[in-house]
C-alpha cells in the first residue's frame, strides 16, 4: 500500500463504527501504535479506537480528507481537513507518522490555529 493509500485508509477509520473500525485498524496500524495530539497521548489500538469513538460523538458526521502526503525513509506527513457532512471545513492540520511494515506505528497530529483556517 502506498503512503497515500495508507493515510486515506487511516483517515476513513475515524468515521467508522466500532465493528468496522477494528479490522481496518489491524490493517493500518502497528500492534504497538501510539497516537498523540494536543488533547493527549494514547498507546495501543484499543485506546485509539475509544478515542475515535469519542471523536464521533463530539463531531457527528465529521470526516477527514487527506489533502497531500509527503513521504521519505519510512516517515510521512499528511495534510488533512476535517469536514462536516455539508463539506464545511471545521479544522485543518498535519499528521506525522512513522510507517513500519506498511502500517502506521507512531502518529502525531497537529491542528492549525483556527484563525488560519482556509475554507476549501
Amino acid at each position: 500500500m502506498t503512503p497515500e493509500a495508507l493515510w486515506n485508509r487511516y483517515a476513513a477509520i475515524w468515521s467508522l463504527d466500532a465493528d468496522a473500525r477494528e479490522p481496518e485498524m489491524l490493517a493500518c496500524l502497528a500492534d504497538d501504535v501510539t497516537y498523540c495530539d494536543p488533547h493527549g497521548a494514547i498507546a495501543g489500538r484499543a485506546g485509539l479506537s475509544a478515542y475515535m469513538a469519542g471523536f464521533q460523538e463530539s463531531v457527528p458526521g465529521g470526516r477527514f480528507k487527506i489533502l497531500s502526503v509527503l513521504h521519505h525513509n519510512e516517515r510521512s506527513l499528511a495534510r488533512w481537513a476535517l469536514r462536516r457532512e455539508d463539506e464545511r471545513v471545521l479544522q485543518t492540520g498535519t499528521s506525522f507518522g512513522v510507517i513500519s511494515d506498511g502500517r502506521l506505528g507512531a502518529i502525531t497530529g497537529f491542528f492549525d490555529p483556527l484563525a488560519e483556517q482556509s475554507h476549501e
